[in-house]
């Protein structure tokens, strides 16, 4: 089984991306702000208008010289009134190609059974308003294609203004110079 630096140094290959990367972990993460009664929400399509704290990128591509392997999904809701331990049903985009389809990770948010991954207790006292999978399957994202993540809320119970972000976690490669400067 390939471990996740020759995956995607072997799907890079194959794009024929040749350029010099430097090796890191990587994190990438998109907020939408709320509106109320909400159940559909959209990530890492629109930027416009939207801080440093809300999102660390400006388009729904990496650079040309980047990729990333996404090893965790992280999603976060800061409101009053709902919880992430409802239903969800989660879906990530890479292409033209549903990479997750149809999951609902709200199990590692709540007590109805077991977390995903054992890395993480089911229901830790937060009243569900972070939860984190980890994949057993490495998620590529290759340079300059785009990616989105979708998520749909099982209640309407979000207020005006509530925040929900995902973060993906993994490894990446970040462009480097090198000695060609």
């Amino acid at each position: 089984m390939a471990n996740q630096v020759s995956k995607l140094a072997y799907v890079d290959s194959k794009l024929g991306v040749s350029l010099p990367g430097q090796q890191t972990t990587r994190v990438i993460y998109d907020s939408v702000n709320a509106v109320a009664g909400q159940q559909f929400y959209e990530f890492f399509t629109n930027f416009a208008g939207k801080t440093e704290f809300q999102t660390n990128l400006t388009t729904n591509k990496l650079d040309s010289a980047e990729s990333m392997v996404i090893k965790s999904v992280q999603i976060i809701m800061n409101s009053a009134v709902s919880n992430l331990s409802d239903h969800l049903n989660l879906n990530i985009t890479v292409g033209n190609q549903v990479v997750l389809k149809d999951f609902d990770p709200s199990f590692n948010a709540s007590s109805r059974g077991l977390s995903f991954d054992r890395l993480h207790s089911g229901y830790n006292g937060d009243t569900g308003k972070n939860l984190e999978v980890r994949l057993l399957t490495d998620i590529v994202i290759p340079p300059q294609v785009n990616f989105k993540a979708t998520l749909q809320v099982s209640n309407a119970l979000v207020a005006l203004n509530d925040d929900i972000t995902i973060v993906l976690k993994g490894y990446g490669r970040i462009f480097s110079a090198g000695n060609s400067f």
